[in-house]
């Protein structure tokens, strides 16, 4: 049984992020084969997911796609989780055998090996995530009324402590089956950020957080540590010259991505170098889904 499974959301528009995602853990894990993927869509089309198995099986890891559509016909539900692929929202019920689930989100560029994170995680807490950036800047904070609705509407006490849905680690084994049927339940609460509002409701008193840097959201990158909270100003400081994990994704337009890569910083190019290995990947994979038999046999000749 592998160590971790790794969770991501796809879709037909977010394709290549989600593979620059998957390309940089399987490149920077010590062990792939502590590794298993579960890949949530909205119903892609044959030929994508063929595309798909064909991208994971040449990292020789197990795998799985969930077709959320099919699995969900007849939930209440069903409309709002393939809508928003709130996928993480099912974690907790979806992975009865397993004990860690890494949600993460489109986007990612992954830098360091992510089974370290099982290392510095204590067992008894029930999630892991990072402290969210767009909350702790100080303009976007007092705009969006961030911490306030925190307070207020999500009774979280210690606002310093609200975390991101970009990474998120569970503990399956640590959740109660009253905490996995409310993360679905309080979708009726219609609160913004739907899976991030309730996931930091219901963990908020046993959550571990890892450092900023395990999650720098690269739209903000640019911006001044003065900027940020006094409280995560170091940890932000100090994040910038070793980012484990960055986050491309705009916190308020999850599909939007230039606002990041428009900035000039190394990270930027590291991620357009890796994004175009994929796309060279997919290319070679694609002409063959399209063009074989014949396209395999004039190999062979030529």
């Amino acid at each position: 049984m592998p160590h971790m499974t790794i969770a991501i959301g796809l879709k037909e528009n977010n394709l290549i992020p989600a593979l620059v995602s998957i390309k940089s853990i399987l490149e920077t894990t010590r062990n792939n084969r502590a590794l298993a993927f579960a890949i949530f869509h909205d119903g892609i089309n044959e030929q994508i997911t063929s595309l798909v198995k064909m991208f994971l099986s040449s990292f020789e890891v197990d795998f799985s796609l969930i077709n959320m559509p099919r699995i969900l016909a007849g939930f209440p539900y069903k409309d709002i989780i393939c809508e928003y692929l709130l996928y993480p929202l099912l974690i907790p019920q979806y992975f009865t055998s397993r004990n860690f689930i890494m949600s993460i989100g489109a986007g990612s560029l992954v830098r360091e090996d992510v089974l370290s994170l099982l290392e510095q995680f204590p067992t008894e807490k029930k999630i892991g995530a990072v402290r969210c950036m767009y909350h702790a800047h100080t303009d976007l904070d007092r705009f969006h009324n961030l911490t306030d609705t925190a307070r207020t509407v999500l009774q979280i006490e210690d606002t310093d402590r609200y975390f991101s849905r970009n990474l998120l680690l569970f503990n399956r084994q640590a959740i109660s089956a009253e905490e996995s049927q409310a993360c679905i339940q309080l979708l009726d609460e219609g609160w913004h950020t739907k899976d991030e509002a309730i996931l930091n409701y219901l963990f908020c008193n046993s959550l571990h957080l890892f450092p900023q840097q395990w999650n720098f959201q690269m739209p903000l990158f640019s911006k001044p540590d003065e900027a940020f909270a006094p409280s995560c100003r170091q940890a932000i400081a100090e994040s910038r010259h070793n980012i484990k994990l960055g986050q491309f994704s705009s916190f308020l337009a999850p599909d939007d991505m230039d606002a990041a890569l428009k900035q000039s910083n190394d990270l930027v190019q590291e991620y357009k170098r890796m994004a175009l290995s994929v796309i060279h990947d997919t290319q070679n994979k694609l002409a063959h889904l399209l063009f074989d038999p014949m396209w395999t046999t004039l190999e062979k000749i030529t």
